[in-house]
């Protein structure tokens, strides 16, 4: 039985238990480096014995060279966020990385963080939170640093992208309403601009009036379900006007239809049909069953991995921008369902 983990025990510690020298301690536990299967066995074992654990972190501030890598996040409440997060941490790891999670409170914070990630010494950088500022990016340039930004628009040079198409996520909501049979149609969207939430919102009213229809704009505190209950109650009063809406979340949609099936008793899709946006595990819930289109974090994850690797083994290369198809889902609260 191995010992328990002795944060006192070296690497020549384990290369005297092991019988070779201190260098073949570090190949062991380097990838790709050359040592032969019986080196790295006993290497093994005599850590396993001793209850020696790499330190990464100490080793990437030695040789400035570093397998860990910076996730910076904002609003892991959100099913959504969390489950895009969840997916590039895998992917990371499965990659041979280490990720280090930074959790962004507000915008603000981001800079911060992404500072602290610097003395890391970390290989690169995720972004899924605000947009970093041309000074952070420049910093990041001279550092040899790959940034990838989820969802976030900036015109400075450096980071690689991954990107939901937003006009065709506005197409996809306006055209899945008015197949539907919607004629008067709304938008739900929180008050807070972003790329990606604002960006579909804008590109639906833009789509209803450029096909000759008008939306009206319901402003929402946040993109949460407690925004969505919240702003029902003035959708409620505007029913006799309003058909089919389209919410730029999904947890904005799930308020909003508790909402109006409590306080005005709806009939969801018989007397207004709606549309989602994520496909959050909740939407699939019996109660909901909730028309959307889907925006696939395990692809946006995989990209903005394969993104990073690739910037790592071609730091001259142009930046790359990874645009991802969306797709409508129907189900019950439009009157089309396939």
């Amino acid at each position: 039985m191995s010992k328990k983990h002795n944060k006192s025990v070296t690497s020549f510690d384990v290369a005297q238990q092991a019988g070779v020298s201190r260098s073949m301690v570090s190949r062991a536990y380097t990838d790709g480096a050359k040592i032969s299967n019986e080196s790295r066995k006993k290497v093994y074992e005599a850590a396993e014995k001793l209850g020696y654990r790499v330190n990464y972190l100490a080793r990437g501030l030695q040789t400035r060279q570093s397998n860990l890598v910076g996730i910076v996040a904002s609003a892991l409440d959100t099913p959504f966020r969390a489950r895009q997060v969840k997916m590039a941490a895998r992917e990371f790891i499965r990659q041979g990385y280490r990720p280090m999670l930074m959790v962004a409170e507000t915008p603000d914070e981001v800079e911060q963080l992404i500072s602290l990630l610097f003395s890391y010494n970390v290989a690169g950088m995720l972004i899924t939170s605000a947009t970093p500022s041309s000074e952070i990016i420049v910093e990041s340039n001279n550092l040899s640093v790959p940034v990838v930004l989820i969802n976030r628009e900036t015109e400075i040079v450096g980071p690689d992208k991954v990107q939901i198409d937003i006009q065709q996520a506005g197409k996809l909501a306006f055209d899945m309403l008015i197949r539907s049979g919607a004629k008067n149609l709304a938008v739900v969207r929180p008050v807070s601009p972003s790329f990606s939430v604002t960006g579909r919102s804008d590109a639906f009213v833009q789509h209803c009036s450029e096909n000759g229809y008008s939306a009206q704009v319901f402003n929402a505190a946040s993109q949460s379900y407690d925004s969505g209950f919240e702003v029902a109650g003035k959708i409620g009063l505007a029913l006799d006007r309003i058909d089919g809406l389209f919410c730029t979340t999904d947890l904005l949609a799930i308020g909003v239809m508790d909402r109006l099936r409590a306080d005005w008793n709806v009939d969801i899709p018989n007397g207004l049909q709606i549309v989602g946006f994520d496909d959050i595990e909740q939407a699939k819930w019996g109660s909901y069953q909730l028309s959307t289109i889907r925006q696939d974090a395990k692809e946006q994850a995989c990209a903005a991995v394969d993104l990073m690797l690739d910037r790592i083994e071609n730091p001259d290369r142009d930046p790359k921008i990874y645009l991802q198809t969306v797709v409508p889902i129907f189900r019950n609260t439009t009157q089309k369902s396939q």
